[in-house]
């Protein structure tokens, strides 16, 4: 089977100064001037805005490399520890909740309130915390063919209003279904989920980090590079939760809160490049900023980051999702949720506009988890994988698409028309009988010699069969391809799949790679290594079956080749 649209890599080395975070860093104001040097040294800066300069945790050596490079460095706090003790002094700071204070209530109103609140607990942290979430919506039992909405706090421990946000939220839709008419409808006809601590043990600890002390906003999969301590691609269990719980839906919109600012930021976080669908992030983002009267910022612009949630669960899943940063002080959270509650409700509004539609096994009827490509569109969408339904906002517009599952003949849908107000109805049952090929995007790093954004290659080039649209891994980059569940590539006679590379004039020359097999997070299985188009057979490296490939670079080509 064909594996990839193409595998055209970039070469030379990224000269990193890579320190790794001590237990307890300190946290400084740098100006900033200093921010391309943070960026190669892959350091915690925290977003927001603080009077231009930048707020930074950094070790004992990264203190030393910027104090020779000449910029002025100043302490604010000795150590994370610190900066929590000061902060857990102020009037008020008992006014926000504490894990077990949020989790009870949770329990407590989805037992009054069961006609629409069911709890669910999604895993459990390094410390073995629940991380629970709130499903609101009028059939919670059951699952449904409607938009499904996240809100995500606690991301990082320290942020508390950030876990305030998603609380509140679900009392306020609580309290006031079946009594406010809006909030009724918002609960009737969509699938909210409130998650206030992905980080429990952070927030209980008055840390950034997990209990590992690694930052779960670095751990992401998506154009992730070993920023906040992060040893691979979801290594700490809270991302691999978060990263399960986005497989299992389907997830249309959503915000991250994070403290402190009062900013909405959109992506890219790695990256200055424009999305696939800039038009729709841009007019939705814009609305909320808008309601909550925040500035709404490109994430890159305000600092470079890799292996966010932001990017993960749109370059990975194609849902809208945004980061809110928030006033970080206890007296102001009544304020902060008033802003908030406008632009969340916003979202609960808007969620059933767009393109909908359901997809299903000609044959037998059943649903399918199938990848949706608009055309002019870089990352496909993903139906639900339990009701074969699609929901994804878009602006007013023609659209043509092309709808594929693995084992199925791609069928086109053209001329499909979005208005404002309403959604647009498609239904497609598609015919067995077709190939073969990856899926979705797991992880990737497309790495480059100067800077991590300068390949302009989508990695979802990489999904479907061959069609001359090139995924470049760069140099030293990576790419893991999922093929979904009941496709995996099994051992047979002969080779099992093939790995195929475009080849360009501007680089004649076949490159080199290895390829490997493992589950979603690790991959350390070779299973060979080719140069150019070759296929591979799994059963010499004692493999009999696999889901998940793993394409790292090993030519060293051209660095500055573009397509």
């Amino acid at each position: 089977m064909n594996l990839t649209r193409s595998l055209v890599n970039l070469s030379c080395m990224v000269l990193i100064f890579s320190i790794a975070l001590a237990e307890e860093p300190g946290i400084y104001r740098l100006p900033a001037e200093a921010k391309d040097i943070l960026v190669q040294m892959k350091s915690t800066v925290r977003h927001g805005s603080f009077g231009g300069d930048l707020i930074a945790d950094l070790s004992a050596d990264e203190v030393e490399n910027l104090v020779h490079r000449g910029f002025q460095v100043e302490q604010l706090y000795a150590s994370v520890f610190e900066q929590d003790a000061y902060f857990r002094s102020l009037p008020g700071f008992d006014d926000f909740h504490t894990y077990e204070e949020i989790r009870d209530d949770f329990y407590s109103y989805a037992a009054s309130h069961p006609d629409i609140a069911v709890i669910e607990v999604l895993g459990y942290s390094v410390q073995n915390r629940e991380l629970f979430a709130m499903k609101i919506t009028d059939n919670p039992n059951l699952e449904e063919d409607e938009p499904e909405l996240v809100f995500w706090g606690g991301i990082h421990g320290d942020e508390y209003t950030s876990a305030e946000l998603p609380y509140l939220y679900m009392l306020y839709l609580c309290e006031n279904y079946g009594i406010d008419p809006s909030v009724t409808q918002y609960v009737d006809n969509n699938e909210i989920w409130c998650i206030p601590m992905i980080n429990p043990d952070g927030h209980e600890m008055g840390i950034r980090y997990n209990a590992n002390w690694v930052d779960l906003n670095r751990d992401y999969g998506y154009q992730w590079d070993g920023w906040g301590s992060s040893s691979a691609p979801f290594s700490q269990i809270e991302t691999r939760i978060v990263r399960q719980f986005c497989m299992e839906n389907n997830i249309t919109l959503s915000t991250t809160f994070h403290c402190s600012g009062d900013v909405l930021f959109y992506q890219w976080g790695y990256s200055p490049d424009a999305t696939p669908d800039a038009d729709v992030i841009y007019r939705v983002g814009d609305r909320y900023a808008s309601l909550a009267d925040y500035d709404f910022e490109n994430s890159w612009e305000d600092y470079e980051t890799h292996g966010e949630l932001l990017d993960y669960l749109y370059g990975s899943h194609c849902g809208l999702c945004y980061t809110v940063e928030t006033s970080s002080f206890s007296g102001s959270v009544p304020q902060t949720f008033a802003r908030n509650q406008l632009g969340m409700n916003f979202f609960c509004r808007i969620a059933g506009e767009g393109l909908h539609g359901i997809v299903t096994d000609a044959q037998t009827g059943e649903p399918l988890w199938a990848a949706v490509w608009i055309t002019g569109r870089a990352i496909p969408s993903y139906t639900d994988p339990e009701l074969g339904d699609l929901h994804r906002l878009m602006l007013p517009g023609i659209y043509d698409l092309t709808v594929w599952a693995n084992g199925y003949q791609p069928q086109s849908v053209n001329d499909v028309t979005v208005s404002f107000g309403s959604p647009c109805q498609f239904e497609v049952a598609l015919q067995p009988g077709g190939g073969e090929y990856a899926f979705m995007v797991t992880s990737v790093n497309q790495e480059d010699p100067n800077n991590s954004y300068n390949n302009v290659t989508q990695p979802a080039w990489a999904l479907g069969a061959p069609d001359g649209f090139p995924c470049s891994i760069g140099s030293n980059g990576f790419i893991v391809l999922d093929f979904g569940p009941g496709h995996e590539i099994m051992d047979g006679p002969g080779d099992d799949f093939t790995v195929t590379e475009a080849i360009f004039p501007r680089d004649p020359e076949p490159e080199g790679y290895r390829v490997y097999s493992g589950n979603a997070y690790t991959q350390n299985a070779l299973i060979g290594t080719a140069i150019g188009t070759a296929s591979f057979d799994l059963g010499p490296a004692g493999i009999t079956s696999t889901r998940y490939l793993k394409i790292v670079d090993a030519s060293g080509s051209n660095p500055d080749l573009r397509f």
